[in-house]
């Protein structure tokens, strides 16, 4: 049974020929159990997305289901309090004047739970992310991660069927970010889904079971994020997730089923090609790690070196191919590589991806 069901759900800000087409015409299903982020550049129309399945923001065309239940169409808008929701904002949206406890019992005690029976179950969402001996504490007596974690214990309190998170860790530093990304994966129940909006990449790839990248209020591409990463099907998707490489090559020829003999210049390897036909010229989608670096004697792509970051056990560079083709690259290369800028590299190509046809060489 889809848990989330969206069929060609539009919505407008404004009027007339100066009103913003915020979605356009998005379809998704999501079964029970599902964890999908929703992933894109500002303006996307992924929040907007979220707030509709909230019940935050009315649709335009369209429809959204909830379990079976017709929740927003032209004409029906069924009340968030009413959708059994649960929501994770980016700011917390906790009650000052209210203990941790009273936060997370507030929407049982809103659906007409008693305090004694709610009780248990308000202790066992707090100590599902550890608060459970901050009870009694104010949200101002609280660090960043703490409240977010009481928010997030309040979403899960009342057992909703649907559990939306809207950029929940973006004010968090990396640290408490991380520790927020593991509470959040050990609350997945296989009885509710979850809907999570993030501009950045390392939590949708690392939580979601799927990602939608959204562009200009239209689904790019849904996929797990190991196929978005390794095998985009457009050009905005592969330069978007992950700093993708775009290369023209040509096909020299087959190798095996799911595998062709592609060349950049006179350099020729293997790449993975789910293509049909042999359109030219082809174009390659490269990661940033896909590159081994080799002797200056050994057959490979000759890059210059033009920046250098340090990333603690790595380095990630901007380099441009040498030759006729002069292509930026974005490379991680491994510590002992120690590159700096100006030096020339030779890089032999260990992972590349042909473009779908409908891309490649148009």
């Amino acid at each position: 049974m889809a848990r989330i069901k969206l069929q060609d759900v539009h919505k407008h800000y404004g009027r007339g020929a100066a009103a913003f087409h915020a979605l356009r015409g998005v379809s998704l299903e999501m079964p029970s159990g599902e964890f999908v982020a929703l992933l894109g550049p500002s303006g996307s129309g992924k929040t907007t997305l979220l707030r509709a399945v909230a019940g935050l923001e009315t649709i335009d065309g369209g429809r959204i289901e909830l379990a079976d239940e017709l929740v927003a169409a032209p004409g029906r808008h069924v009340l968030p309090e009413r959708r059994n929701v649960g929501v994770v904002f980016q700011g917390h949206a906790l009650w000052p004047h209210m203990t941790v406890f009273e936060n997370v019992l507030f929407p049982l005690r809103e659906s007409g739970l008693n305090e004694a029976r709610a009780r248990p179950r308000v202790m066992e969402a707090l100590a599902q992310v550890d608060l459970h001996q901050l009870a009694q504490r104010t949200p101002g007596e609280l660090s960043g991660g703490q409240k977010q974690r009481v928010a997030l214990a309040r979403a899960m309190v009342a057992h909703p069927r649907v559990i939306l998170f809207d950029e929940p860790l973006a004010s968090l530093d990396v640290a408490l970010r991380r520790d927020m990304m593991r509470h959040i994966d050990q609350l997945r129940r296989p009885d509710s889904s979850m809907m999570y909006v993030t501009h950045n990449q390392e939590e949708a790839l690392a939580l979601a079971d799927r990602v939608v990248l959204l562009f200009d209020g239209r689904i790019e591409q849904i996929d797990t994020p190991v196929r978005l990463c390794r095998e985009p099907q457009t050009e905005r998707v592969a330069r978007f997730v992950g700093s993708g490489n775009l290369l023209p090559a040509r096909r020299v020829g087959a190798v095996r089923a799911g595998l062709a003999q592609v060349a950049v210049g006179d350099y020729a390897f293997e790449a993975r090609d789910a293509s049909i036909g042999s359109k030219e010229p082809l174009q390659l989608c490269l990661g940033p790690a896909a590159f081994a670096l080799v002797g200056p004697e050994v057959p490979g792509l000759t890059v210059r070196v033009e920046h250098v970051f340090f990333q603690g056990n790595a380095y990630a560079v901007d380099a441009v191919l040498q030759g006729a083709l002069a292509a930026p690259l974005s490379l991680v290369l491994p510590f002992e590589a120690q590159p700096r800028r100006g030096d020339t590299l030779r890089l032999q190509v260990r992972d590349a991806w042909v473009m779908p046809e409908l891309i490649g060489g148009a």
